[in-house]
């Protein structure tokens, strides 16, 4: 034997004395993670612990314990490939390498992992990393590492039965902390699962502008889809996402809001993502509904995050790369037109979309007359007993229904509970009511006698119309042929082919 060989069986046989010598898992992760930082000849080295419930957390990089902070989900990267397949991998073009996806956006440019083993059961994985240097790593290297995995398979054993039996008396724990949890919360009344839970709430009104939003509301409320709900302050929004989630398959699971206008950015990005210390909205609400109110002020950071979501269904904490997956429907709403807000940049297109599967308009109190009558009346007298009720005459009735709601339900409501309390006797009389209403004046309506002139029949052909519609709706949105595809509900492909076949060349949008 030579002695370079001689040397490192030496190295491999102190290797494993270490191993033995410690059941901090801690060290152990480390000090293998040190040995292959000394024989690999790479840029960082890293190992990593696998949870039995399949998340993976960093234990040591480059030789160093690390704080335990980053934790991946599931199946996520390198590390989750190596935990399915049980057995070691590399690839030196990383970039286009499926299995490294996470690692690409991190820099690195090749890598070779394997298991820590033994009986077919990982407890966690090796990974020696190339960021900088011109280094490629081949078959001889994977066998050696296979070699040294298989040297040390004694102490690895030692470890894995100190991780069952640690993970095995953690578990008792915790079930016996959800006993005494449940015990506790059944003495009061309180059931965890329900801290969430909603009711359904009725939503008044008889005007044909509510009869056709209701109506639109339950159609999709077992849709599954995001709805986008704009309106006035005072509107009603937050009933109308009540009402999707409580018609919805997901009306036994979570409700819970958010106002993006009451939180700055730290603490917005805490709230729906969570922190170490805190669950998120986007983790309570799991297989519920998250509304989000106010989104048009949501920072540009937290919607970068939101859009994540989104498309993956998985988001990172506050603070940290720790990883959650959850499955939320958002019902998001804004006083404003989201469009308008991404044609001056200030909201992702994307997230938009996103969010906007559906858009839903909660009508303005002025634009609902009918119904003005009929909430005043509710407000009057909720919550009242029978002998206490009051009502409104026929002059209190038509100031209130000819006045412009600039408040719109939040502003009758007080007004309402106002009159309640000056009106002595039983009848809500004009003088009860507030001054501005009692002083505004009612604009007559003066109707404006137009000519009419009778159209002239041109005869158009269906492909000539058709021309011109899509001709029109391009130019009406600034030459953008994504979203002149979405209204018109064709594919961009399509459209090019139709202006294509017009005669008309675009360049193809990125």
């Amino acid at each position: 034997m030579t002695t370079s060989a001689q040397k490192h069986q030496a190295e491999l046989a102190t290797l494993s004395s270490v191993l033995f010598l410690s059941l901090d898992e801690a060290h152990f992760f480390n000090n293998i993670n040190k040995f292959f930082m000394d024989h690999m000849n790479c840029d960082k080295v890293q190992a990593y612990k696998l949870l039995e419930n399949g998340q993976a957390i960093l234990m040591s990089e480059n030789g160093q314990i690390v704080d335990g902070q980053i934790v991946l989900e599931k199946g996520v990267g390198a590390v989750g490939y190596i935990a399915r397949t049980k057995k070691g991998y590399f690839s030196n073009s990383v970039e286009r390498d499926p299995v490294f996806t996470r690692e690409a956006g991190l820099g690195v440019k090749a890598e070779l992992c394997l298991p820590i083993s033994v009986d077919g059961v990982v407890i966690g994985s090796i990974h020696c990393q190339v960021t900088k240097a011109q280094r490629e790593f081949s078959r001889e290297d994977m066998t050696f590492g296979v070699a040294v995995m298989n040297d040390i398979k004694a102490p690895i054993q030692n470890m894995k039965m100190y991780l069952a039996a640690k993970n095995m008396n953690e578990t008792l724990l915790r079930t016996i902390e959800l006993k005494e949890k449940e015990l506790q919360e059944s003495r009061s009344g309180l059931k965890l699962q329900d801290t969430y839970k909603i009711s359904e709430r009725d939503i008044i009104g008889r005007s044909q502008s509510m009869k056709d939003l209701l109506a639109l509301v339950d159609r999709i409320s077992d849709k599954d889809i995001s709805a986008f709900i704009m309106g006035e302050a005072a509107t009603g929004k937050e009933m109308i996402a009540r009402r999707i989630h409580c018609r919805s398959t997901r009306r036994d699971r979570a409700f819970v809001s958010v106002d993006c206008s009451t939180l700055n950015e730290r603490q917005l990005d805490i709230e729906l993502f969570g922190d170490d210390s805190k669950v998120g909205m986007l983790e309570a609400a799991n297989f519920g509904t998250l509304f989000i109110n106010s989104v048009e002020r949501m920072p540009v950071a937290i919607q970068n995050k939101l859009m994540q979501y989104a498309t993956a269904k998985m988001g990172i904490k506050a603070g940290s790369q720790s990883f959650f997956k959850s499955d939320v429907r958002l019902i998001s709403a804004s006083t404003k037109d989201l469009m308008d807000l991404v044609r001056d940049g200030s909201f992702r297109e994307d997230l938009y979309f996103a969010l906007s599967t559906i858009v839903l308009k909660a009508p303005a109190l002025r634009e609902r007359k009918e119904d003005i009558e009929v909430l005043a009346n509710f407000f009057l007298n909720q919550g009242k007993a029978k002998d206490a009720q009051k009502s409104f005459s026929p002059s209190a009735i038509k100031a209130l229904t000819e006045y412009t709601w600039s408040g719109n339900v939040r502003e009758l409501q007080n007004v309402v509970e106002r009159a309640y309390i000056l009106a002595e006797g039983t009848i809500i009389e004009k003088l009860h009511l507030d001054q501005n209403i009692q002083n505004a004046e009612v604009q007559p309506v003066v109707e404006k006698v137009v000519a009419v002139k009778p159209v002239e029949f041109i005869p158009v052909t269906l492909e000539e119309l058709e021309r011109n519609h899509i001709m029109s709706t391009l130019e009406n949105l600034g030459g953008n042929k994504t979203k002149t595809a979405k209204v018109l509900g064709i594919t961009v492909k399509t459209l090019y082919n139709k202006l294509h076949s017009y005669g008309i060349e675009f360049d193809k949008e990125a």
